[in-house]
């Protein structure tokens, strides 16, 4: 039989995560490290940590991670601290806590979110997530299969120590991720509207604002001609001024792309003078309506 010492330093190197002084003591037994005839060897174990502890201080191969639990000094670096005053070890005890407690891949701010709201960690920093994922990530990196962390994913991270079937799902969902990106990047089509070529447009609109580009191009060729005095934000679009048998009258002009979106932003009707549009499809309307689609064909303007 292995002393309580060298029993619990085996049981932390074999499970590479922390765990309290009765996890430690059952999985000591269960390996034949202990025997279980003891009283209390749980808390025997734990009574032995904290002697190695306060006699080797640096030197002793274990560190408290956490309340009542314990890990091996050489899996964090000890009192190192980041420019935010966050201990790595804490940030990596309570990441491997959370994880063990799930069983399954987490992505960064979800284990972080957990850690804090558990309790397992405290921070001052702002930003606490992106400390998280840079010491998981640059454990893994650094210490590669020694590490307690597998990263699968951009800020997806699980236990090695779990069995491949624990990891599979979140491996397969990343890479199908991966594939349909990669398809999208290779397959992804531009959407136009059908062919015009006017006046430098290939294509007709699709949105307000090839509306409102088309208009520009054809204002002055209208049976009654439209001058633009000024473009604003807020409703309605625009000010411009018709041609009259009585010369030139200031009139109050949205665009949309469709007549009913008219409707639908639920826009004042005694506001506005003339809707412009690429589709007229409100019947009754109350308002006047500019269809480009049907000016193109009277003009003869679309080739």
């Amino acid at each position: 039989m292995a002393t309580f010492v060298e029993a619990a330093e085996l049981v932390l190197r074999a499970e590479r995560t922390p765990l309290s002084k009765k996890e430690i003591c059952q999985k000591a037994v269960e390996r034949e490290l202990l025997s279980s005839r003891g009283k209390t060897p749980a808390a025997s174990i734990s009574a032995a940590i904290y002697m190695s502890m306060k006699r080797l201080g640096s030197q002793s191969p274990f560190v408290k991670a956490g309340r009542g639990r314990f890990g091996l000094a050489s899996w964090n670096p000890v009192n190192h601290k980041d420019n935010h005053g966050n201990s790595a070890s804490t940030f990596k005890t309570a990441a491997s806590r959370v994880l063990t407690e799930a069983g399954k891949p987490l992505d960064v701010q979800t284990i972080t979110t957990k850690a804090v709201r558990q309790g397992y960690l405290t921070t001052t920093g702002k930003t606490p997530s992106a400390t998280m994922g840079a010491q998981l990530y640059v454990d893994v990196k650094r210490r590669k299969d020694d590490s307690v962390f597998v990263q699968l994913g951009k800020n997806l991270f699980g236990l090695r120590k779990w069995d491949i079937n624990a990891l599979r799902p979140a491996i397969e969902k990343e890479e199908a991720k991966e594939r349909s990106t990669a398809r999208v990047d290779a397959y992804r089509r531009s959407i136009v509207g059908d062919p015009i070529n006017v006046e430098g447009l290939v294509y007709g609109p699709l949105n307000e604002n090839g509306v409102i580009f088309l208009f520009s191009k054809i204002q002055d060729k209208l049976p009654e001609p439209i001058s633009i005095e000024a473009i604003q934000p807020a409703f309605p679009d625009a000010k411009g001024r018709r041609k009259t048998e009585k010369g030139w009258v200031d009139i109050w002009i949205e665009f949309e792309y469709k007549s009913s979106h008219y409707k639908q932003h639920k826009h004042p009707l005694n506001e506005c003078d003339v809707i412009v549009c690429w589709e007229n499809d409100w019947k009754d309307c109350p308002l006047e309506v500019i269809e480009l689609r049907s000016v193109l064909r009277q003009l003869n303007l679309s080739r």
